[in-house]
């Protein structure tokens, strides 16, 4: 039996489908016609599939969504559909549709369809494209070996390539595609894609017309922030003149928002024009119509019944006769985001449960240039939490996770305690602070609010390296901390990963060597003691040896021991980022055939004692990444002291031996430091760094000890432990370098009872993720140290400037490199410091 081939022509909602004739069989063309005498209404008896080789008739059978035996028109809306869900699975280039035969009131159709072809290799070529970027562009675009080739596909590419590199200024970047069989299969394609970016565009003028109470140069400053003109020096560094679309538009609004909050209620841009010169860069002009400016006229309040409303007045802050600053306003009522402190209205309501209130600021009335505003408040039922869920932690318990939320089940509902949470998990070192999250979900029906904290675990282990050169050798440092250590888990092997890990406490162990140097440590940490409220116990044990051989062959030495435990308690006043630090500390120093230099006198063979209290006050709100804060402030005042031994003795010091003196030291030393970070453009931040110390004794007769004096200078390579100085660092210059005073005064060689140091520096991110975070700095600092109040000078510093870069890896900690020149001489030295190298392993300068 011959069957003929009568072609369907018809239409789908996506694409066309046709008729193929062919010369091998003349009966077709006269088909096509007869296909019109065939329409009517069928029975689908059966398809049959052509093309396609690893789709059965009946897979294509459920991809159409008909059934053998269903009633079918010719033509008709079940056959279009038909086709489109073909079309819709993406999976094929050409999908035909053909009469195979008809047999009374039964038809069979017959389906020709040809597969998509498949990616093989890909390769991005173009004017900067190495290897590292090709293999980024081709994992961002998602080309992987066997991608299918669809229409989606290709003008996505088209579409979002280009748009990284308009984003970076190169408004004309278009891409080719290249397209050749794969050589090895000739169902999948090879494609070459060249990128060519063009020129960078900039922005030559922006001109404003119509604005009379602003100057153009204010506009471009201050509404403009993300559209700038060409500029040079530092201004064109930071922000450059490229132009952005989204970013235009989102300018233009805030060009408006300018207006309104300088009392310009009814100010607009009239028209605006994007184009480009003979330069081919972009010209931009825009037309202002300010209106008039308003002022504040009668405020009153509505519905408010939690809070009176001279309280909420004193809030708003905003006044009768006040200038209409609309954008402030509302901000300050709570509208637009609100206030980043908090400090509105609608976050004081929510921070005391009212999640579900209402405030709305109403312009009431006009009159003349005043504006009278009502604000009408809805307060609404005090929320609670309800569900407190949280996911992600696979190696930190549950309790560890618990114990840092505030947002706790039955508790009123607190913004605040959202962000607090979210700060204290990040601040941990468990979780990668840069995907800590929460999904929030409010139940006004009564009144509740659940939510789930998401967590990303990150390597909390590190093995340390710490590497300098100081004390006339080569100082390396190799330890291991484990800052998710479990003690209780300890003897439990089979917890070992490669130790027990869990419960959140630290366990360091570190050995430090040189040429005549070696130091050994061990710390212990468990931050909730208690476990009602953040209280941190810490232990550590040191010794440290410093052996050299004098000229004559003899062996000069110094061995410290050292031993210390503390309370680092949180406090709830001022605020909860304040912590109180109680520490006592024992160190003991024995010194055989080395040199000490007390006062004018130089002792070789003694003993001394330091039994020590400890107190420290500190407020650390700057996050909320710990290892890159933009935001808040670290601030700390430190006090050492010891017993005046000699208020309670008899004894006549002037009589004494030095080392007599000092067999138990006394002396007191204050210290101040505070770390300021601002994001001041964009991804920028500065870190703003400001210290002081200050050490005497108690007795006059006794002055301060040649132990723990201030020595400022270089990178503050390992600490204080050296011969029981107190290394400040100050790059530019050598280790230790600076004493304050002449070169003459011996007396300074001991090290210094006062100091200052100053830092400002820039930081930018250049990685932010969970493999390694790096981000480079430039940074300009001043310090110095001197012996007396009748010496000091806070203007006598030591400067220096330089650039470094930081690399954090969670199993190494922080790594970083500086180069840097210091401007002044050092004491021993005639010339300036000049240009120095640091290189830093985990130290925070």
């Amino acid at each position: 039996m011959k069957f003929r081939l009568l072609p369907i022509i018809m239409f789908a909602a996506s694409a066309h489908f046709y008729g193929q004739v062919t010369p091998q069989d003349s009966t077709k063309v006269n088909s096509a016609v007869h296909a019109e005498n065939d329409a009517g209404t069928y029975t689908l008896k059966d398809i049959v599939v052509d093309g396609v080789k690893k789709y059965t008739p009946a897979q294509i059978l459920r991809f159409t969504g008909l059934t053998k035996g269903e009633v079918v028109d010719i033509p008709g809306q079940k056959i279009s559909n038909a086709v489109k869900k073909l079309w819709d699975t993406q999976s094929f280039s050409e999908v035909e549709v053909y009469v195979q035969s008809i047999e009374g009131q039964t038809i069979i159709l017959r389906f020709y369809l040809e597969d998509l072809k498949e990616l093989g290799e890909v390769k991005f070529t173009g004017k900067g494209i190495g290897k590292s970027k090709n293999e980024k562009l081709t994992k961002d675009n998602n080309l992987k070996p066997g991608t299918k080739i669809t229409q989606n596909l290709i003008s996505g590419l088209k579409t979002k390539v280009p748009k990284d590199y308009v984003k970076k200024g190169f408004a004309d970047a278009k891409i080719t595609i290249q397209d050749k069989v794969n050589a090895n299969d000739p169902s999948m394609v090879d494609w070459t894609i060249n990128v060519e970016k063009g020129k960078r565009i900039k922005i030559d003028h922006i001109e404003f017309e119509g604005n009379q109470s602003v100057t153009d140069a204010q506009l471009r400053k201050k509404a403009f922030k993300e559209t700038k003109q060409r500029r040079f020096g530092i201004g064109g560094i930071l922000k450059s003149s490229k132009f952005i679309e989204e970013k235009y538009q989102e300018d233009k609004q805030s060009l408006v928002s300018y207006y309104n909050s300088l009392g310009y209620r009814d100010a607009a841009i009239v028209s605006d024009s994007v184009w480009r010169n003979k330069r081919n860069n972009y010209e931009i002009n825009v037309k202002l119509n300010e209106g008039k400016k308003y002022y504040i006229g009668d405020v009153t309040f509505t519905g408010n019944t939690v809070y009176p409303t001279e309280y909420l007045q004193r809030l708003l802050g905003y006044k009768k006769g006040d200038i209409y600053d609309a954008v402030g306003f509302n901000k300050k009522v709570g509208e637009d985001g609100g206030k980043e402190d908090d400090s509105d209205i609608k976050s004081m309501y929510m921070n005391n449960g009212y999640l579900f209130s209402n405030i709305t600021p109403v312009e009431k009335s006009v009159s003349g240039d005043a504006v009278n505003l009502e604000i009408r408040i809805n307060e609404g039922e005090q929320a609670t939490w309800n569900k407190v869920t949280w996911q992600g932690n696979t190696t930190t318990h549950d309790h560890v996770v618990l114990r840092a939320l505030r947002t706790k089940p039955g508790q009123l509902f607190k913004k605040t305690e959202i962000k607090r949470t979210y700060f204290d998990l990040a601040g941990m070192s468990f979780f990668d602070p840069q995907q800590v999250g929460q999904d929030i979900q409010p139940n006004q029906q009564d009144n509740t609010v659940d939510i789930n904290w998401k967590l990303v675990e990150k390597g909390s282990s590190q093995v340390q390296l710490q590497a300098g050169y100081g004390g006339n050798s080569f100082i390396g440092t190799l330890g291991l901390t484990f800052n998710n250590f479990s003690l209780k888990n300890f003897l439990k092997f089979k917890d070992f990963k490669p130790v027990p890990q869990g419960d959140g406490q630290t366990l360091s162990i570190q050995a430090q060597a040189g040429q005549y140097f070696q130091n050994y440590g061990v710390s212990f940490t468990e931050p909730w003691l208690f476990g009602t409220r953040p209280t941190a116990l810490s232990v550590s044990l040191n010794t440290s040896r410093v052996k050299y051989n004098d000229s004559n062959g003899g062996d000069q030495k110094l061995n410290i021991f050292s031993a210390s435990v503390g309370l680092n308690r949180l406090l709830n006043w001022p605020d909860d980022y304040f912590s109180l630090y109680t520490g006592i500390q024992f160190q003991n120093y024995k010194f055989s055939n080395y040199p000490f230099q007390f006062g004018d006198t130089t002792e070789y063979y003694g003993d001394a004692n330091n039994l020590s209290l400890n107190l420290g006050l500190s407020r650390n709100s700057a996050g909320l990444d710990p290892i890159f804060p933009t935001t808040g402030s670290n601030i700390e005042v430190s006090a050492k002291m010891t017993a005046p031994y000699s208020l309670f003795s008899n004894k006549d010091y002037s009589t004494m031996s030095p080392v007599d003196k000092y067999k138990w030291m006394e002396f007191y030393k204050i210290k101040f430091k505070a770390d300021v970070y601002n994001e001041v453009a964009g991804k920028l931040v500065l870190r703003s760094s400001a210290e002081m110390g200050f050490m005497d004794g108690y007795n006059k007769k006794l002055g301060a000890p040649p132990f723990e004096r201030f020595y400022v200078g270089g990178t503050g390579l390992f600490g204080g432990r050296y011969d029981g100085r107190e290394l400040i660092p100050l790059r530019g210059y050598e280790n230790a370098s600076t004493y304050g005073g002449e070169p003459d005064d011996i007396t300074q060689k001991g090290g210094g009872t006062i100091y200052n140091r100053f830092t400002l520096e820039l930081r930018y991110p250049i990685s932010m993720n969970q493999t390694a975070k790096i981000y480079a700095l430039t940074f300009a600092e001043g310090g110095n140290v001197w012996n007396s109040w009748s010496a000091y000078n806070p203007f006598q510093l030591k400067r220096s400037v330089g650039v470094g870069v930081r690399v954090y890896m969670g199993a190494f900690g922080l790594i970083g490199f500086d180069f840097a020149y210091g401007f002044d001489k050092t004491v021993s030295g005639t010339e300036p410091s000049g240009w120095r190298n640091h290189f830093l392993m985990n130290q925070s300068l």
